[in-house]
């Protein structure tokens, strides 16, 4: 008699052979949308594979090929991306979305606040902007994060800090070591430090954090100063913050303290010192944030009018708009501005940009939106721009935007470039880039988490938001 539990060879021979079909199933089986006849730039090195097809699947890229090689099922979305050129998504790594106030006021508008979280989650991902760093976290921040992921509503991908570490927020070393680990275990992914903490306090928020390995990023508090950020090892330091300071020339005595990230010391800088802060900088495997547009915008000769006429201030609130407008005259009209001084201080750290990236010390985009004049989203184009303006190219400046954050998380096995099996988080532009860094604007459409809107759905929503702030 047979064991009824014996497998005969046949059937086991055909067994290992259905594993061996499941192994080998085309990628495109598992394909949902295919850009087609689409210019694809990659970012892991300046080049254009031109007339190929793409298939996403699962959030994913499944396969890259030349179209003529490439054979798309009629029941898969097609995007003909004819003439067009498919970059990877862009990242705003100075990005802020609205906290819920602790003492809301009297005439709190809960429904408008909440819509206008929703909106800026929005105006991100419509920009092409697939992956934001949220610089001032608060607990709803979470939640929002979650939701975002669950497809429950339009969003980039979110990391964010905690509730800020500051001078007034945190004024004892007992409290700063109480951080790290406090953040962590809410599920914050780093801390945000602000200005005015005092030595011993970040010393101490230094030692919990090398026990937690749980890191922070932001300002250079003054009494810290940039050298001692470069040896503890920031994560990132955002606007260039304190690097004026260390650039001022060595005759100079009793200068006042540094205000607006040292614009009343641009008088005192001595140029020659920014390749030793740059190398400096690469030694210390430190990156930087430079929110440059920030300072181009208010500092650089435009006036509030003409500010607040940019295309995209439509999509921000109106009181948002005039306290801008009047935070703008109140700086022009303050003593230690000139246009002399503006110009040169543009110019000095446009010259840090550049020698930080020669240096090859660690440089990511980011816009701090939405702030004065950053609208969020369309600042990060601005602030590309700035980079070009630096001396940059294109394609040096995309890089910071793409690989060089994914390297900055540590997830190149999953974003940064175009590449199979990666995150389908990409946006298609109607020119190439790389030849003109303003092509960034020609968004012909943008997918986040494999999900795929269309210029047309992007601009319908667009006009709503636009509407609401009319």
């Amino acid at each position: 008699m047979k064991n009824r539990n014996s497998i005969s060879p046949f059937v086991f021979y055909l067994f290992l052979g259905s594993i061996f079909l499941l192994s080998c199933t085309p990628q495109g089986d598992r394909a949902s949308v295919a850009f087609v006849n689409v210019n694809v730039i990659p970012m892991d090195s300046e080049r254009v594979l031109e007339n190929q097809t793409v298939l996403i699947g699962e959030g994913k890229i499944l396969r890259i090929g030349p179209a003529d090689r490439v054979t798309v099922r009629d029941d898969i979305h097609q995007i003909d991306g004819t003439g067009k050129y498919l970059i990877p998504g862009l990242s705003e790594m100075h990005a802020h979305i609205p906290p819920r106030p602790a003492s809301p006021p009297d005439d709190w508008d809960e429904e408008a606040f909440n819509q206008w979280v929703e909106n800026v989650l929005f105006l991100y991902v419509a920009a092409g902007v697939t992956t934001v760093r949220g610089m001032l976290g608060h607990p709803m921040h979470l939640d929002l994060r979650e939701r975002v992921e669950n497809g429950e509503l339009i969003g980039p991908r979110i990391w964010t800090s905690g509730p800020s570490v500051s001078g007034t927020t945190v004024e004892t070393a007992e409290r700063a070591r109480e951080i790290p680990a406090e953040q962590k275990a809410a599920g914050y992914d780093f801390i945000k430090i602000h200005p005015g903490l005092k030595l011993d306090v970040y010393e101490a928020l230094y030692e919990a954090a090398q026990e937690t390995d749980f890191w922070y990023a932001g300002h250079v508090p003054a009494e810290v100063g940039v050298h001692r950020a470069l040896e503890t090892g920031y994560l990132s330091i955002d606007h260039l913050d304190g690097y004026i300071e260390i650039l001022i020339t060595d005759d100079a005595e009793d200068l006042p303290p540094g205000q607006f990230f040292g614009f009343n010391l641009t008088d005192y800088v001595d140029e020659t010192k920014i390749p030793e802060a740059a190398r400096q900088t690469k030694e210390a495997g430190v990156w930087n944030v430079p929110t440059q547009i920030l300072f181009e915008s208010i500092l650089g000769g435009k006036s509030a009018e003409e500010l607040a006429a940019w295309p995209e201030m439509q999509y921000v609130p109106r009181q948002m708009v005039e306290g801008w407008k009047q935070g703008t005259r109140n700086f022009h009209n303050s003593p230690n501005y000139s246009s002399e001084r503006a110009e040169r201080f543009i110019n000095i750290r446009r010259q840090l940009i550049k020698a930080l990236h020669d240096e090859g010390a660690g440089i990511i985009l980011g816009a701090d939106a939405p702030q004065w004049w950053n609208v969020p989203g369309y600042a990060v184009y601005r602030e590309l721009n700035t980079y070009v303006k630096s001396d940059l190219a294109p394609f040096e400046a995309l890089q910071t935007g793409t690989i060089n954050v994914a390297r900055f998380f540590e997830i190149t096995d999953k974003a940064g470039t175009i590449e199979q099996n990666k995150w389908a988080d990409l946006v298609l532009l109607g020119a190439n880039p790389l030849e003109e860094i303003e092509n960034v604007r020609t968004v012909e459409g943008v997918m986040v988490r494999g999900e795929w809107m269309h210029r047309e759905t992007l601009e319908e929503k667009l006009e709503e938001i636009a509407q609401m702030y009319e």
